[in-house]
This record gives structure tokens, C-alpha cells and sequence, in this order.
């Protein structure tokens, strides 16, 4: 069920919902799955009012439905209407296992409805995602759950979770206080073990808190996937926490600069101390430092960094990237400077330009690239008659350094890519693969 916005003229917000149709048909006892979406803000209360609505004309009850996606947009209405509307649908929909709750911009409101859906399903869900703060009063979630999101607000009491049902964990927001509520409350541990947990995401803001004895009583044996962001508190729980000296991936996302994600990497309690150094502040890390170190050794067996529209590119002599497999390039780059970072990316197979432009010839290099690795070339820049020949000069100079390429992906070729191709195809083969 959808709630859509229209123009002044139109009238209020559109309702939009395929329940007639599953009536008409018959299918509505086959329904599993629940999706309400708000396109717009409205009042809480009303929207959740009509689909409650909606679903009792049918059916007092749809108890078959055993998954429940809600994405909250609100305006101003009553917390105690909005919380009434939310036990309530929660009586219609009995037996939900499977819950995710978002909002696009988080309120009172949104949350009121977020942590009364939580708390009426805690006992039954195997999976919880709700990106929604939350402050339940002494929830007790289900030995079966697998999956879980936790934002937990500062006046939430304790929650009781089975560390050993986990096998994906993200929190985000107040993280030394969640990990406290949900692992700690039940009374005093030496260790909290989340033995069967595979998939870890910890995002947290700038917290200068001192967390590393609650670290220290975290173990995690079995993990496989971690993704996290720079702060000091992430940098503590990297440092202190019981970690495998080896992840199937680990993923560093930064809000300024890009992202990070290694495969097969080693993390051993050397490579720990030195990623915590890194990451310890988002605002005073030094991301191209941290490049250096995770693509300047062998710690992985494949490696990607993604690097977002509003980064600033740093000078070629300050790169040591050797083992970097994959780097994709958001923002602008000057054809001078690709030509400059080619030669620099030596394990490099594929690399992705997404806004390349032209500065003039005279300031390109004097030398060719070479690269011996580099596999798949991707450039996106302004089609034009005029970057047909610019381009055309940075692949005469670019290609014919690049042996092992097979794929270039470019927004249109220019009719003189092909007479391009004929003429060096005889000296270089790899060229002539292009010939269509």
C-alpha cells in the first residue's frame, strides 16, 4: 500500500493499494508479505488508521502474512494516537517473523510507531530491521532471531537478546549504549560470545567515550563480513574486541571521501592496531595514509575502493596503490591525471572513470602508460563533437600501453575509434580485439 503525493490542485495525497485486486481475485489468503509506503509525510495516525481499515474489511485477521516492510514518513499528530494505531495493526497482522521498519526523516513519531512494532513482535521475529530509534521497555526477542538492526535510544531499558541466535548484527547511532542493552543487562559477563554471528556493521558518530572494557567482553569467532565507518569508538572496538585474524570482507565507509571493501583480508592483531591509528577520527583521518597502507601490502586477495563525487584527488606521488585490484572514480578527473595514475596501478584490472575531463594535450605526460594488468577501462564524460577527438587523442596515447585489456566501455564511440583500430591493430593484437 503506497500514499503518494499530488499538486495543490488535485486534492490530498493519493492512496494507492492492490488489496481489491487480491480480493477479486482470490489471492488475498495467499498473501505473506505487507509493504506500506508513505511518499509523502502525512499524519501517522490516519495513514495507519486507513490500512488497518482497509485490511479489517476483508479479514479481522491476516494471519497468514508473516513479513512486514513499513517506510514512515510523518507530520504533526497525537503520540498517543499513533501508538494506538500501531497496536493495532499489530492485532490484524498476529504473526509477523519478519520485520523492517525505515523512515526518511526520523521523528518522535516515527519512532513511537517503530518501537511498538518492535515490542509487540520481539517474542516471534527471526528477523528485526528496524533503521528507526527505538526505546522499548524490557523486550525479550525471540531465540530464533537471526537478523538484527539496532538503533537503541538513550531511554530504552533492557532488551534481551540470544548472542549465540545472531548471525547479522548492524547498530548504529548510540553503539556503546545498545551493545550495553542488549548484551550486558541481563548481569554481569566476562565475555559476551556471538559465536554463530557472520555479518557485523558498526556505524557510530564522533564519541570520545571510553568503551575498551565493554570491547574487551565482545568476541566474535566466527565472523566473516565487517563493515564499519571512522570514529574512536570503532576504532576501539577494532582494537579491543575478539576478532578472526581473518575476514571474508571487511568494508570501511567514510561520509566524505569513499569506500573501501577487501576481500580474503588479513586482520591479524599487527593490521588491527594499525587500521584502528586510521580510523580512529572520521574528521582527522587521513584516508589517502590509510589507502596506502590496506593497497601498499598484500593484506587481501582482492581489493576495491570507491571514491565519491565530492572527493578531492591528491596528488599522483602521494599513491602507493600496488595492490589495488578495483578503483572506481566518482568525481572529476583531468585526462592529465589519468594518464599520470595508470602506470601507478599495477594489479590493477579494472578501473572506472565516471566524469573524465579533458584539460589540454600540452599538459598531458610526456611518456606513455603502461599498465600490464588493467583489464577493463570504463570513461564517462559529455558527449560532443569536440571530446570525440579528445578522447580519441587519450586512447592513442592510453591503449597501446595497456596489453592485457579486453572490455572499453566509453558513452559512444567516435567514428574514429575504428580507423583507429585498424591502424594499430597490426602493431598491437590487443587493440585489434576491438574490431567489430
Amino acid at each position: 500500500m503506497h500514499q503518494l503525493p499530488t499538486s495543490p490542485a488535485s486534492g490530498p495525497p493519493k492512496f494507492y493499494t492492490n488489496i481489491e485486486l487480491l480480493v477479486k481475485l482470490g489471492y488475498h489468503r495467499n498473501a505473506l508479505q505487507l509493504v506500506l509506503s508513505m511518499g509523502c509525510p502525512l499524519s501517522l495516525s490516519a495513514f495507519l488508521g486507513k490500512v488497518t481499515g482497509l485490511l479489517q474489511i476483508v479479514s479481522p485477521t491476516w494471519s497468514q502474512i508473516a513479513e512486514l516492510h513499513v517506510e514512515l514518513q510523518s507530520a504533526p499528530s497525537s503520540n498517543d494516537e499513533v501508538a494506538h494505531c500501531a497496536r493495532t495493526l499489530t492485532t490484524v497482522l498476529p504473526n509477523i517473523s519478519k520485520l523492517y521498519v525505515n523512515a526518511e526523516t526520523e521523528d518522535s513519531l516515527c519512532q513511537v510507531v517503530a518501537t511498538n512494532l518492535v515490542s509487540a513482535y520481539a517474542g516471534q521475529l527471526v528477523q528485526s530491521e528496524c533503521f528507526v530509534t527505538i526505546e522499548p521497555q524490557d523486550v525479550h526477542f525471540s531465540a530464533q532471531l537471526r537478523n538484527l538492526v539496532a538503533r537503541c535510544g538513550s531511554k530504552m531499558q533492557s532488551t534481551m537478546v540470544d548472542p549465540a541466535s545472531l548471525t547479522h548484527l548492524y547498530i548504529a547511532g548510540n553503539v556503546q549504549h545498545s551493545i550495553q542493552r542488549l548484551f550486558f543487562d541481563r548481569g554481569p559477563a566476562s565475555c559476551v560470545e556471538l559465536a554463530n554471528l557472520e555479518q557485523l556493521c558498526v556505524l557510530s558518530p564522533s564519541d570520545s567515550s571510553d568503551c575498551s572494557s565493554l570491547f574487551k567482553q565482545l568476541a566474535f569467532p566466527n565472523l566473516s563480513v565487517l563493515r564499519i565507518n571512522p570514529s574512536q569508538l570503532v576504532c576501539q572496538l577494532i582494537e579491543h574486541a575478539r576478532l578472526p585474524d581473518q575476514l571474508t570482507k571487511l568494508e570501511i565507509l567514510t561520509m566524505h571521501t569513499g569506500t573501501i571493501t577487501m576481500y580474503n583480508v588479513q586482520l591479524a592483531s599487527e593490521q588491527r592496531a594499525q587500521l584502528a591509528r586510521f580510523i580512529d577520527d572520521e574528521d582527522r583521518v587521513d584516508f589517502w595514509a590509510m589507502t596506502n597502507y590496506l593497497f601498499g601490502a598484500p593484506l587481501s586477495s582482492h581489493s576495491v575502493l570507491t571514491l565519491g563525487r565530492l572527493t578531492r584527488m591528491p596528488t599522483i606521488e602521494h599513491l602507493r596503490w600496488s595492490c589495488l585490484t578495483k578503483l572506481e572514480i566518482m568525481c572529476a578527473v583531468q585526462a592529465s591525471f589519468l594518464l599520470r595514475l595508470v602506470p601507478c596501478l599495477p594489479c590493477t584490472q579494472e578501473l572506472v572513470v565516471h566524469c573524465l575531463e579533458f584539460d589540454k594535450p600540452e599538459l598531458w605526460p610526456s611518456a606513455e602508460p603502461t599498465n600490464a594488468c588493467l583489464e577493463v577501462l570504463r570513461l564517462n564524460y559529455p558527449v560532443s563533437d569536440a571530446n570525440h577527438l579528445h578522447i580519441m587523442a587519450l586512447l592513442v596515447r592510453l591503449l597501446p600501453g595497456l596489453p592485457e585489456i579486453f572490455e572499453l566501455f566509453l558513452p559512444v564511440f567516435p567514428p574514429q575509434f575504428f580507423s583507429f583500430v585498424t591502424e594499430y591493430g597490426t602493431k598491437y593484437p590487443h587493440i585489434a580485439g576491438f574490431a567489430v
